[in-house]
Formats: structure tokens, C-alpha cells, sequence
């Protein structure tokens, strides 16, 4: 549901860091951005209904709850062998999974009053730079502010401060590896909290 970015059916969230200590793993090859804006505006600012890549905001056709497992105290692992991935998350967090249009998947991570939590999105994707109308697809707002490369999971990363309407200002990440995008977002004000869950994101075949 990062179509239509709901969490936990109606309060959406997802991550990653404004000092999430990413600074320090920025990349320092001046190569083309992982998000294309040479003909978009920099703002980005478009209409909240712009269209769905995929035909529209749909609702989720199925929610699980993942098995993890215990890995330290106070910790769990989630792992998603269909999209290749792994990352630990605080184990007072309750994961949920949400399939999408299009084969695509929305994982949950939140406490019980929401007040920690963020979104996975994953979708397939053939390209190599995620370009301004596949943004505008998966951003309702449109906004997207301070963008920087990261590095997540030894993957070239884009980090921007975003908005809408469900959660407000956000931090997210995204990023493609695969063949699938990545978008990962959470209230801009757990950044920090955040940092730590994305630095332990790995990816694997």
C-alpha cells in the first residue's frame, strides 16, 4: 500500500535518516543521480492525485504477518527471500506484509500507538534511474527536497525529505538493485531512530 501509502490500513510510515548517519556513507564518485530530475522541475511539486503506474491506488489483496526470528535482545530479523532481502528491526515493532498490484509488497514495521514506524515498498523495475513520472506515480505529494546520495546494502541509494497527507514530513530512501525499487520511508522526525535499522539492511540472491 505505498500506492496509497497506508500503514497498518490507514497510518503509513517509513524510513530512513536525516542524520541517519548516512553522511558518512555518501558516496563520493560524482556519478549520475540515482533520481532523474533533468526534466522535472526541482521542486518536483505535482497534483496529489497524479496517476498510479500500476492503474491506481488499490487496496491490499492479502496481509500477513511475516515469521522472524530472535537474533539479540531486543531484536528481530525480517527476511524476504521472494524480494531479497534482510534487515533487524526493534522486536516491539509488529510486521505486517501487504500484497500489492502488480506483484509488488508493502511491509510494516510499527509499534502499538505508531509512534515508531516505517514503511517498506518493493516493486519490480526495469530501469536503472527512477525517473521523475515513475516518482510522481509513487509520490503523491510530488515533493521531494535535499536529495542525496547514500549508499544502503552496498547499493547506490537516494535520501530526501518528502511529504503527505497521512503521515506529513517524511524521510525516505530509495533505491534499485535487482531489477525491483526500493522505497523506504518513515516520519522525519525518526530519522535517527531509524539509522541504525537501515545500516543493518542487506541484500542476497
Amino acid at each position: 500500500m505505498k500506492k496509497s501509502l497506508t500503514i497498518s490500513i490507514a497510518i503509513l510510515v517509513i524510513v530512513c535518516g536525516a542524520g541517519f548517519y548516512f553522511s558518512s556513507r555518501v558516496s563520493a564518485q560524482q556519478t549520475s543521480p540515482l533520481i532523474d530530475l533533468s526534466t522535472a522541475t526541482t521542486s518536483l511539486q505535482v497534483t496529489a492525485d497524479a496517476s498510479s503506474s500500476d492503474g491506481g491506488d488499490v487496496p491490499p489483496i492479502s496481509t500477513d504477518t511475516p515469521q522472524t526470528i530472535e537474533v539479540a535482545q531486543g531484536t528481530r530479523a525480517y527476511t524476504n527471500s521472494a524480494f531479497h532481502f534482510s534487515l533487524l528491526y526493534p522486536d516491539e515493532l509488529a510486521a505486517e506484509e501487504y500484497q500489492e498490484q502488480g506483484r509488488a509488497l508493502t511491509v510494516t514495521f510499527q509499534n502499538s500507538d505508531n509512534s515508531e514506524a516505517f514503511e517498506v515498498y518493493v516493486t519490480r523495475y526495469s530501469g536503472t534511474q527512477i525517473t521523475p513520472a515513475e516518482f510522481e506515480a509513487d509520490e503523491p505529494s510530488g515533493v521531494m527536497q535535499q536529495p542525496t546520495d547514500v549508499t544502503i546494502g552496498g547499493v547506490r541509494a537516494t535520501m530526501f525529505y518528502g511529504n503527505n497527507p497521512i503521515m506529513g514530513d517524511t524521510r525516505e530512501v530509495w533505491f534499485i538493485n535487482g531489477g525491483y525499487l526500493y522505497e523506504v520511508a518513515t516520519y522525519k522526525s525518526l530519522d535517527t531512530w531509524l539509522a541504525g535499522i537501515m545500516q543493518s539492511w542487506k541484500f542476497f540472491s
